[in-house]
């Protein structure tokens, strides 16, 4: 009876060591599993991130196509100074064919922005660099209006007469610097778009 009992006692170690090896070999298992699923899932994703990473550096890498220039008839026109005139031919800078086309198809609404522009003008606005370019900006603006685009002009400068008070003169400029910011945020949402630049290649003032 005792050498049974021993026996079934034996019996019962020897099969104890091997259900705790299964267990075991079962958790190492899943383990293994969770680590490779893991890790095909990582590498999935970083296989699909891919083509957008190197579309982007594709894209940025990609040479930008060359501007187009759309040549406008000579413009002549009486300025606001009586007896006195302008002369002008200019360009206008286009990024794509789709503008250029656009641009075409808007020319008459385009020369009349223009037109106004120019005789709204005096000798002494436009004879100097700086008005030359602020001249450009705004028929910069008069063009891509007709376009359906729109920006702010950045403001002018005025002069305030001697003996202003400090404190009317620190508030003109302030509201002096807003605005410009104002400007300078509005053209920076339409570059590149519309008529990108005005250039001018003749002009003369008689």
């Amino acid at each position: 009876m005792a050498k049974a009992a021993a026996k079934t006692t034996e019996a019962v170690a020897a099969a104890e060591p091997k259900k705790g090896k299964g267990k075991l070999l079962i958790i190492l298992g899943a383990v293994l599993l969770l680590v490779l699923g893991g890790g095909g899932a990582a590498y999935y994703f970083m296989l699909k991130g891919k083509p957008a990473e190197a579309e982007a550096q594709e894209a940025k890498a990609k040479p930008k196509a060359p501007p187009l220039f759309e040549r406008l008839e000579p413009f002549v026109v009486n300025l606001a100074d009586r007896g006195r005139y302008l002369q002008v031919v200019m360009e206008l800078r286009i990024p794509d064919t789709k503008t250029q086309a656009e641009v075409k198809k808007l020319l008459p609404e385009i020369r009349n922005g223009i037109l106004l522009v120019l005789s709204g003008k005096r000798a002494d606005e436009v004879s100097s660099s700086e008005g030359k370019q602020r001249l450009q900006l705004e028929i910069r603006q008069q063009a891509n209006k007709a376009l359906g685009i729109e920006f702010t002009l950045p403001p002018l400068p005025k002069p305030l007469p001697e003996g202003t008070d400090p404190a009317v003169i620190e508030a003109a400029r302030a509201e002096f610097d807003k605005l410009a910011e104002a400007a300078k945020a509005s053209l920076a949402k339409v570059d590149g778009i519309g008529v990108t630049d005005v250039l001018f290649t003749s002009f003369v003032i008689q």
